[in-house]
């Protein structure tokens, strides 16, 4: 399967990879609730890809998230 990650800020490419599996403990899919698989993932069986919102550098540093002890104060994110 094709993984494609896209910056749910401003929309660019982060990064692809392929993969023969899933692994959503490998991937960091395991520590998200149902609700934020359905914001964050959409999985296209037929065309065998998977695209995944995250943050791409420039936005993580535009938001103020650039300082370790701001990330994941108070929210969970996939990165």
């Amino acid at each position: 399967m094709k993984i494609y990650y896209t910056c749910d800020c401003c929309g660019e490419p982060i990064d692809e990879i392929e993969v023969e599996e899933v692994d959503d403990t490998k991937f960091g899919f395991d520590c998200l609730t149902a609700k934020e698989r359905q914001d964050i993932i959409k999985v296209d069986t037929v065309a065998g890809t998977m695209q995944v919102q995250s943050l791409c550098d420039k936005c993580i540093e535009y938001l103020g998230f650039q300082d370790a002890g701001d990330v994941g104060r108070g929210h969970r994110f996939l990165h």
